[in-house]
């Protein structure tokens, strides 16, 4: 079963070939993914030289390639620049969503993460402290990979320039309250690794969400139709925050089906996969 907590807010969204797929991970991460390469019907690369297989969806370490079918597939997905339109979705779409969150609470599949384990060279608690930064971002205190510490400085300085000409901006940035980044767990509700675990996800936690839908496990508690509910009644950052992230390789969990308004992630070959880097 997919990881729906990272998929598109569209669930009629299409799924990626493995070329494509594999290609926007070659371009975003050049020098990291090497050797892809088809052999016979299998596609077959490496990621800092270890050999991994594509199986129906599923990045898995050659050995475990036969047994495909127990892990859930891996999420590359359609992602798009403006927010999804989700009050005008038809009674197809609504019947769709019903049916992924009722296969997510009866099957909830680990997804296995021994790709992005070489990806960020994390395969347990140990790697993953070595791999950490403390930094100051936005003036608050964040610690994270450090792969990803340039990439955020980055973001620090549009987001700070966007504010000296934005007032919705700087409003924004006096809001905040605290950042969480690297944080050792798996997705909620799921077996799988989160990228926080990877300090490759960050939460940026302001004063008050001002009585807005912020996460959707929290939301599903209110409303039977909680996926429909508008952007006016979620809490969100200002679209100049939202693209200066985007612009440097990350994500914004906001346009999922399963909403995390305040979670963004460096997933640069979604951005790839979609056209938008």
């Amino acid at each position: 079963m997919p990881c729906w907590a990272q998929t598109n807010a569209d669930p009629l969204s299409k799924s990626f070939a493995a070329p494509v797929v594999l290609q926007s991970l070659k371009t975003a991460y050049p020098g990291v993914l090497t050797q892809v390469r088809l052999a016979g019907t299998e596609w077959s690369f490496q990621v800092r030289g270890e050999k991994f297989l594509w199986a129906s969806g599923r990045l898995l370490p050659q050995p475990l390639s036969g047994r495909w079918i127990s892990f859930a597939p891996q999420p590359f997905y359609q992602y798009t620049r403006k927010i999804p339109a989700v009050a005008d979705w038809t009674s197809e779409q609504e019947l769709a969503v019903e049916a992924l969150l009722t296969d997510r609470k009866a099957t909830n599949v680990a997804r296995n993460g021994a790709f992005f384990d070489a990806l960020w060279r994390i395969h347990n608690r140990g790697e993953a402290d070595q791999r950490q930064r403390k930094l100051k971002l936005f003036g608050l205190q964040v610690t994270m990979h450090q792969d990803v510490v340039d990439s955020l400085r980055r973001v620090e300085k549009a987001v700070t320039t966007a504010a000296a000409r934005d007032t919705e901006v700087a409003a924004f940035l006096a809001q905040l309250k605290r950042m969480e980044g690297f944080n050792w767990r798996d997705i909620a509700g799921t077996q799988s690794r989160s990228n926080h675990a990877y300090g490759t996800a960050l939460d940026l936690i302001p004063k008050s969400y001002g009585g807005k839908a912020v996460y959707w496990l929290w939301a599903q508690t209110d409303t039977a139709h909680w996926y429909k509910w508008t952007w006016a009644h979620r809490w969100t950052p200002p679209p100049g925050v939202v693209e200066a992230f985007e612009a440097e390789g990350w994500v914004w969990g906001g346009k999922w089906l399963l909403f995390d308004t305040i979670h963004f992630e460096y997933r640069p070959e979604i951005l790839v996969l979609n056209g938008l880097r």
